[in-house]
């Protein structure tokens, strides 16, 4: 299991907000964070093209940026929410 610290850009019209979260996979950290941000603001929404932005109809989003940490720093980050693709959502505390 590979453990990371990743970013999902959320897009308003001109304006932007970065949510960091973290997430562990032992896929490809790109793909994963990915298919995060399709889910991030409710049901997965289906992408007609090769765009990595998705739409929520007054929002868009997609992955951002991401860095790999490894476990112990993982478990001792607390104040970001950790997601996973089955969509739950958990605070560490």
């Amino acid at each position: 299991m590979n453990y990371y610290i990743g970013e999902i850009e959320t897009y308003f019209g001109e304006s932007e907000v970065s949510t960091t979260i973290k997430f562990k996979t032992e896929g490809d950290p790109d793909e994963y964070l990915d298919r995060l941000a399709s889910m991030f603001w409710g049901s997965e929404v289906d992408q007609e093209d090769d765009s990595s932005l998705y739409d929520f109809g007054d929002k868009s989003t997609c992955g951002g940026r991401w860095q790999e940490v490894n476990q112990e720093i993982y478990q001792a980050i607390t104040l970001l929410p950790e997601l996973r693709l089955n969509e739950e959502i958990r605070h560490d505390q």
